[in-house]
């Protein structure tokens, strides 16, 4: 899928992605520090991935 960059009207897909990405990083985060569990990162990527209609990375 091709997007054109304009970045005055950046591209929902662009910010949808950069939003899941940044939710992502926070979860990884929190499951190197211990605050969550393996598997409720497992759900959350899922779930988050559903929200933001992105693809999951860590697949």
């Amino acid at each position: 899928m091709r997007v054109t960059y304009n970045p005055e009207a950046p591209s929902p897909l662009i910010v949808n992605e950069i939003k899941y990405y940044m939710a992502l990083s926070i979860l990884k985060k929190m499951l190197a520090d211990g605050v969550i569990t393996s598997d409720n990162y497992k759900k959350a990527t899922v779930a988050i991935a559903e929200r933001y209609r992105v693809l999951r990375y860590d697949i």
